[in-house]
């Protein structure tokens, strides 16, 4: 997930009664709830290669949970003895500060197993990825949701009411313009951020926000999550019939459409094609004249088999879930090798594609340089 979710899940998780277990609770909540994304500071100044090599590595797996909170953990205790001495009577107690900073990072990891980037939970001791696909990376629900409990779990001010406004604006442009929103879905959010804000209105005038706000909207992300599980297990089997008329050996996935849990984009694959479409997780729910694409993998072509077995390949075959490949012409006549994973890109130079000029003699050129 992007990183202001996983900041209101963690104000969120803050709110409940678990930031006033002891100070720093809440810095620790926040500040976990981001924390597994440090690999940033090494994945993303490198090459794509790297990128796609190093993000989502330890710092998202279970041995990186048991690092990144102790580590945490231990930097908020040293900032409270030395740091924050003399300002505040209350010292942080070390056992509900460490069980927030593990509350923090395990939901940063929670969230993002849940999207089809997914996480490698087992390093460093096994590399496999693992994949919930049950919504996106950017998901307007959550943000309604999740906002929603924190703002109604504290109470109102006119500078704070400004800049809560500014993000429902920002959020409300994102969601309403983005072309991949279905416009139901555009309609149905707009109409949940309408009767958040007449909620927010009506507390307001109420009694003072008490913890069980933020329990309520934790809890509607659990039962978000659940109905996303539940519609996606019934399109994954809707998938895997469709899969059975497909030369074996097969891959087959379902994932998520932006802000829509009850419909899907299929993925089917085998050794020499890959067919994608969109399937509803009910017949009454599939789109309307949804056509079925046919890609030629051609992971065959010489020129794609040399780049497989090349410091770039490496890469490509640990992360691109549904690779497939082309020889392309380039405007300069040169000809280039592309490869391109089908979970987010299937023509052009979208996210997710790799591209190696191809010699004189039919072989890609590899700048070992971008190899991490």
């Amino acid at each position: 997930m992007e990183n202001v979710c996983h900041t209101l899940a963690g104000l969120a998780l803050a709110r409940t009664g678990a930031g006033s277990t002891t100070p720093l609770a809440t810095t620790a909540l926040v500040v976990g709830a981001n924390l597994p994304d440090i690999d940033l500071a090494w994945s993303s100044f490198h090459s794509a290669l790297a990128y796609f090599h190093y993000h989502r590595g330890w710092t998202h797996s279970i041995a990186g949970l048991v690092v990144l909170t102790l580590l945490l953990w231990l930097a908020l205790l040293a900032a409270d003895r030395w740091l924050l001495a003399g300002r505040t009577q209350d010292r942080a107690r070390p056992s509900p500060l460490l069980l927030a900073a593990a509350i923090g990072v395990a939901s940063h990891i929670l969230m993002d197993a849940a999207n089809t980037y997914g996480i490698r939970p087992f390093l460093p001791w096994n590399d496999r990825w693992v994949y919930g696909d049950l919504w996106v990376i950017v998901d307007p629900w959550l943000w309604l949701i999740l906002g929603g409990a924190v703002y109604l779990s504290r109470e109102s001010g006119r500078r704070r009411n400004l800049v809560w406004l500014a993000g429902a604006s920002a959020a409300a442009i994102v969601v309403l313009f983005a072309p991949l929103v279905p416009a139901s879905c555009r309609v149905a959010w707009a109409a949940g951020l309408v009767v958040t804000i007449a909620i927010c209105r009506g507390a307001a005038r109420g009694r003072p926000p008490a913890p069980r706000t933020a329990i309520a909207g934790v809890g509607l992300v659990v039962l978000y999550a659940g109905l996303c599980a539940a519609s996606h297990h019934v399109a994954l089997a809707r998938v895997a019939r469709m899969a059975a008329a497909v030369p074996a050996p097969r891959r087959v996935a379902a994932l998520p459409h932006p802000a829509d849990p009850l419909r899907w984009e299929w993925i089917i694959a085998d050794a020499s094609s890959l067919r994608h479409g969109a399937v509803g997780t009910l017949p009454f729910f599939d789109p309307p004249a949804a056509p079925t694409t046919v890609l030629s993998r051609g992971l065959d072509l010489p020129a794609v088999q040399a780049l497989m077995q090349s410091c770039a390949g490496e890469v490509i075959r640990e992360f691109f879930r549904f690779p497939f490949a082309a020889i392309e012409e380039q405007p300069n006549g040169g000809r280039v090798v592309v490869v391109r994973d089908a979970r987010y890109t299937r023509k052009g130079r979208g996210f997710a594609v790799y591209a190696a000029p191809l010699g004189a003699d039919g072989r890609p050129v590899i700048d070992r340089r971008e190899c991490p």
